[in-house]
């Protein structure tokens, strides 16, 4: 006996709230289907234009693609999991991704036409009525045709041809992300096909590097009023902190060969730069990345399990665009289905994360040895102006000196070792040449008005403090103590042999 199986309606929940949790996908999955229409009518370009409107709560995405036929755009756009398109070629191929916007929206209209011969035609879905029906009790297709509807529109101001989603009453917890135009900007710039910026040196080494294997398809994108298009985020130099940018050195390019040969499983690139630090997250640029069709997968930590330390894929910058159509994204696009070809690619890029990691570790060691030299060079710096300050006695002074002066051989030997890094801006090495002579200094003003007897006494108490505490240290709480002394009168500086006697309290 044959039975006719049903799909419930919870798929349709499946594939819209519990497909997508970060709202600015429905992004990702838009552009992806323009570029993958516009790539299979032309090699390259094509524009899309995004209009955000906080104060009604609407997203429109228009692309100048080629559209789709009246008889298209009522199979393609409401059949569910049904897609014409070549898992081999296209960037999507699952036909559940026009759905994202279902998760975080009220409306989603479809409004397309391929040509000036024929009215444009949109399809809605109506995602506030598709929440409201008891999914639990309806099959999938009875559920589509209760909320969705297709309406031939009049002609109007619309392209010749043209393809435009538009996303109506954003959701409340959805709103404060999908209507940011600064955050959306700056997600686009990271995942989707957009053109190199020029002042990054590498642009056009990385461009040919893709254009000898593939097509390296890139996108026009502006945002609501934008006179220039979106571009990567890869800069001049990487800001690691407010003090350092971190300049990009060379360029590493590998190609990754499949097992079986032919055409290689994809090409890589890594923008060396002195690796000096986690790179900050909002910058756009840190991690090794992955691509396909120019689109990324996943975030910018996907790779970074194949590292030895996963946090030193936050220091480095790169790609690796795919290339091979056995290696295939997820539903999610978050990583790539299993299979022995992503196996091959996984240990590919191991071997190379391993070296980055061994590079990172390197640059680490170096960074500690000359933060400690540095450190070293300041004390010896605080210890010449602490000695030469007329606070201690000449002999407790001398001694101070050459306490520090036995650093100078390890400073030596460590600057020896490590290359400077251009991360380091150390003091000039000549301070470490303290005067090794006796000290023969007449003691600093602010003990003139201090009885000889106390003065020792005091000059004792300052080199039990300077043989306890750090130079710089020491110099600063000797100068409190006598200012507080100061403030306080307790010596006559009339008469510097006798300490002032303090008034006494009134009764």
């Amino acid at each position: 006996m044959s039975l006719s199986p049903v799909l419930g309606g919870e798929l349709l929940r499946l594939v819209t709230a519990g497909m997508y949790d970060d709202p600015l996908v429905l992004y990702r999955e838009y552009i992806q289907n323009s570029a993958d229409a516009v790539a299979a009518e032309r090699l390259n370009g094509g524009s899309v234009r995004i209009t955000i409107d906080p104060l009604r709560s609407r997203i429109t995405i228009l692309d100048d693609g080629p559209g789709l036929t009246p008889h298209e755009a009522a199979h393609r756009l409401i059949d569910l999991g049904r897609s014409p398109k070549n898992p081999s070629v296209d960037r999507g191929f699952r036909g559940i991704g026009r759905l994202a916007a279902l998760a975080f929206a009220d409306e989603l209209h479809f409004t397309t036409r391929s040509s000036t011969d024929t009215p444009p035609i949109r399809v809605s879905w109506d995602a506030r009525a598709l929440r409201k029906l008891d999914l639990q009790h309806l099959d999938a297709k009875t559920a589509i045709q209760k909320c969705t509807t297709t309406t031939q529109l009049s002609s109007g101001d619309w392209p010749d041809r043209f393809f435009q989603v538009t996303i109506e009453r954003i959701s409340r917890h959805a709103a404060s992300t999908l209507l940011n135009q600064e955050i959306v900007r700056s997600y686009l710039s990271e995942v989707c096909p957009v053109p190199m910026c020029a002042r990054f040196p590498f642009s056009t080494e990385i461009r040919e590097l893709i254009n000898a294997h593939t097509d390296h398809f890139v996108f026009d994108i502006k945002v609501n009023d934008d006179q220039v298009p979106i571009k990567r985020p890869f800069l001049e130099a990487i800001a690691i902190h407010d003090r350092f940018a971190a300049p990009f050195e060379d360029l590493d390019t590998r190609v990754i060969d499949r097992p079986d040969g032919g055409q290689p499983a994809a090409v890589l690139w890594l923008a060396h730069t002195p690796y000096a630090g986690s790179i900050p997250r909002g910058l756009g640029v840190r991690g090794l990345r992955a691509r396909v069709g120019n689109m990324q997968i996943g975030t910018d930590r996907i790779f970074e399990h194949l590292f030895l330390e996963p946090r030193f894929n936050g220091w480095c910058v790169g790609e690796v665009h795919v290339l091979d159509s056995r290696i295939v994204p997820n539903g999610r696009r978050d990583y790539f289905e299993p299979s022995p070809h992503l196996r091959n690619l996984e240990n590919q890029i191991g071997a190379i994360a391993q070296q980055i990691s061994t590079q990172c570790r390197r640059a680490s060691s170096q960074r500690n040895k000359l933060r400690n030299v540095d450190a070293a060079i300041q004390r010896l710096d605080s210890t010449r102006q602490l000695a030469h300050s007329g606070y201690l006695r000449p002999a407790d002074a001398t001694a101070l000196i050459e306490r520090e002066h036995e650093r100078l051989p390890e400073i030596r030997r460590t600057l020896a070792h490590v290359q400077p890094l251009r991360t380091e801006t150390l003091p000039d090495l000549t301070v470490c040449a303290i005067e090794f002579n006796p000290i023969d200094l007449a003691p600093h003003p602010a003990l003139d008005a201090i009885p000889t007897q106390s003065r020792k006494s005091l000059q004792s108490a300052f080199a039990t403090i300077a043989q306890s505490l750090s130079p710089a240290t020491a110099l600063e709480l000797i100068e409190t103590i006598l200012d507080q002394l100061s403030n306080a009168s307790v010596f006559d500086p009339a008469r510097p042999d006798t300490p002032r006697q303090p008034t006494p309290a009134p009764r």
